[in-house]
């Protein structure tokens, strides 16, 4: 008996140590990346569907075009590229009713990128650019200041998102400079007490004057360009084209230039809140704005039993004003309130000074859950199922009660080189009237194929070359074709119904 039972024993450690460890290499989405961004090749299918009579959600005769082209349309996505060459050629295929209607590509090497398609020129025409070119001069137009710099927030994103052994290196030099901004702060820092219900706290408020917190940052940019330690482990981390922006400490006198300018208003508020027993219970920012967009914002977090809630509250100079509310429960479960104040636009010819306000709020509820890699043995197989919901209930404004639901399977075999599969769809559906809008993904790596890069190509536009104003030129013909493009499908019934068949 004792025999079998070691035997037994002894087959269940060798069927565990056949296992791939694969959740200890690599996780599934680090493998798809992987195969479909940096080795190998993807390809991926969208499909439409939509049902239901209408909704208030858009117009009837949107809902009516939607209807009519979501089965007929589809969307393909190809990317293809080589295991150690930083070069490949990514293609969005418009197909209807079975043929191809449009198609945008976009190229890339070590040195150069290049994009063209069926609204900016041709299916044969191409315009390139150095591979380090900011593309948000195209996206946005052209920017107001006229400059190229990448937004700081994609910076701070991949610093977030870095991986934990990155982290670890950095955090000593990182808390460098936490620590030399907390003794800033704390000279500007007024202290009192206060009672919140039944809980009394103590309180660190503090007001700045924005020449201040200029002369503030000037002093930690001084020293973060002189700390070459972690200029080098930023680089680890962050792009090729933010680390030429912002890494390099010959840019330091261009950003205080780039400071001095900024208009600033008002002073920068900070509020700290903790129990006695210095456990934190609101952390409060009020930012000083200037001439742009935005007139005001603050952003608060309250620690409380259930989690975190954040709020962001804010004013725009055309008058807007927002105010949304998230809290924060286990990490999966988002619950909180939007409301957006808009200017109505008056089509009429009467004045008036004050602008007439149209307002919508709506209380959500979020769930999320990622799912975890679970390996099955009978199929040798990896799999994860990735789940989230939305559901908003309106609370003014005229929106209908409607939810938004994610369900994605991503899956692949033990070996490193096994295709990895995404799979899912993504369901928008009107809880009043039933009607609902479903995009469905097909999408798997595969092994590389053919694919053309920058330099083989005979003749293009140098779009980083341009002046300001032939850059403008061509982003605005770009916007002039893609309305004559989508205008000639409307006519020629590709993307509406004809007009034949509208009855009164």
């Amino acid at each position: 008996m004792k025999r079998g039972i070691a035997l037994l024993l002894a087959a269940l450690l060798l069927a565990a140590a056949a296992v791939p460890a694969l959740a200890e290499d690599y996780t599934l989405a680090e493998k798809f990346y992987q195969q479909a961004v940096k080795e190998s090749a993807f390809r991926g299918t969208l499909t439409l569907s939509a049902s239901g009579a209408g909704t208030r959600a858009v117009d009837a005769a949107l809902w009516t075009a939607i209807k009519n082209i979501a089965p007929r349309m589809s969307l393909s996505l190809e990317h293809a590229t080589t295991p150690y060459k930083d070069e490949g050629q990514a293609t969005l295929t418009l197909t209807l009713d079975g043929a191809t209607n449009g198609k945008l590509t976009y190229m890339y090497d070590e040195q150069q990128m290049a994009f063209g398609g069926t609204v900016l020129g041709g299916d044969n025409v191409y315009y390139s650019a150095a591979r380090d070119w900011n593309l948000a001069e195209l996206l946005s137009g052209l920017l107001s200041d006229g400059s190229g710099w990448p937004p700081v927030w994609q910076m701070a994103l991949a610093v977030e998102n870095a991986p934990a052994e990155w982290k670890a290196r950095a955090e000593s030099r990182i808390a460098v400079y936490k620590t030399k901004l907390n003794l800033w702060l704390n000279g500007y820092a007024q202290s009192s007490t206060g009672r919140d219900g039944d809980t009394m706290y103590f309180q660190l408020a503090c007001a700045i004057p924005a020449q201040a917190l200029k002369a503030e940052i000037k002093q930690l940019m001084v020293d973060f360009y002189n700390d070459a330690e972690l200029l080098t482990l930023l680089k680890e981390v962050v792009s090729a084209q933010e680390a030429a922006a912002y890494l390099q400490p010959s840019m330091m006198n261009a950003l205080f230039s780039m400071l001095d300018a900024m208009q600033m208003t008002g002073d920068l508020e900070v509020v700290q809140r903790y129990d006695y027993s210095a456990a934190p219970l609101l952390l409060q920012l009020s930012v000083p704005l200037g001439a742009g967009a935005l007139s005001r914002l603050t952003i608060s977090c309250a620690y409380v039993q259930d989690g975190e809630n954040w709020r962001i509250t804010g004013s725009l100079n055309s008058g807007a004003e927002f105010d949304a509310s998230c809290l924060i429960a286990n990490g999966t479960i988002y619950t909180g309130t939007v409301k957006l104040t808009l200017p109505e636009e008056d089509e009429s010819f009467v004045v008036s000074e004050q602008a007439a306000m149209n307002t919508v709020a709506f209380d959500y509820n979020l769930i999320w859950e990622p799912g975890e890699d679970v390996y099955t043995l009978s199929t040798d197989r990896f799999s994860r199922e990735i789940k989230g919901s939305l559901l908003i209930r309106p609370v003014e404004g005229d929106i209908p009660e409607q939810s938004l639901t994610l369900e994605l399977t991503m899956s692949s075999g033990s070996a490193k080189r096994s295709a990895t599969q995404l799979n899912g769809s993504l369901t928008w559906r009107d809880l009043e009237s039933g009607a609902s809008l479903s995009a469905n993904l097909a999408s798997k790596t595969a092994a590389p194929f053919a694919y053309t890069a920058p330099s083989s190509l005979t003749e293009t536009l140098r779009v980083d070359q341009l002046s300001a104003e032939a850059l403008n030129a061509l982003v605005q013909s770009w916007v002039q074709r893609t309305r004559s493009y989508f205008a000639s499908l409307a006519l020629g019934g590709s993307l509406f119904p004809s007009i034949s068949t509208v009855r009164p």
